[in-house]
């Protein structure tokens, strides 16, 4: 049998997926968000922005390489003894994601109506609604593949 007739049907196609349509456009968008809102805050427009994101940026990339190094390889096998430690520590992960998102929509809230600030705030909300649901399709579907989940308190706050 091969390590992939060994996973629930649909798991390689599901990790695909959330690797190409949100680890793939997060890496390329948020480094983009940041200077963005950098280039805002060296005019002395909401500086605390920036370092949020930057610091969502840096706990999102913490967390797509566990999944891609040791929680996908695991579930392609089929899952182990340990996957529910795993799945329990990025769902912890994914409700700090949570937080940190309900505080970069108080940051985006104090922006000014000019042009700039706009397409920050353009991109955010994209970036917000990626993030929502990349977080949906790996707790509501993926991560369910592999046995019923509690839901569980907020793990590492990125907030300031």
């Amino acid at each position: 049998m091969t390590a992939q007739a060994m996973a629930p049907a649909g798991v390689p196609q599901k990790i695909e997926h959330i690797l190409e349509r949100f680890h793939e456009t997060h890496r390329a968008e948020v480094p983009v968000l940041v200077a963005q809102a950098r280039a805002l805050a060296a005019g002395g427009v909401v500086p605390e922005l920036a370092d949020h994101l930057e610091r969502m940026g840096e706990a999102l990339e913490e967390h797509m390489f566990k999944e891609e190094m040791r929680l996908f390889p695991m579930m392609e096998q089929g899952g182990g003894t340990l996957i529910g430690l795993l799945l329990d520590d990025l769902e912890r992960e994914h409700r700090a994601h949570e937080l940190a998102i309900a505080r970069l929509e108080e940051l985006l809230q104090a922006l000014p109506a000019t042009p700039e600030a706009a397409a920050l705030a353009a991109g955010c909300g994209k970036f917000v609604t990626d993030l929502h649901r990349h977080v949906a399709a790996e707790d509501e579907d993926l991560f369910l593949l592999f046995g019923a989940r509690e839901q569980r308190a907020a793990g590492r706050v990125v907030q300031a």
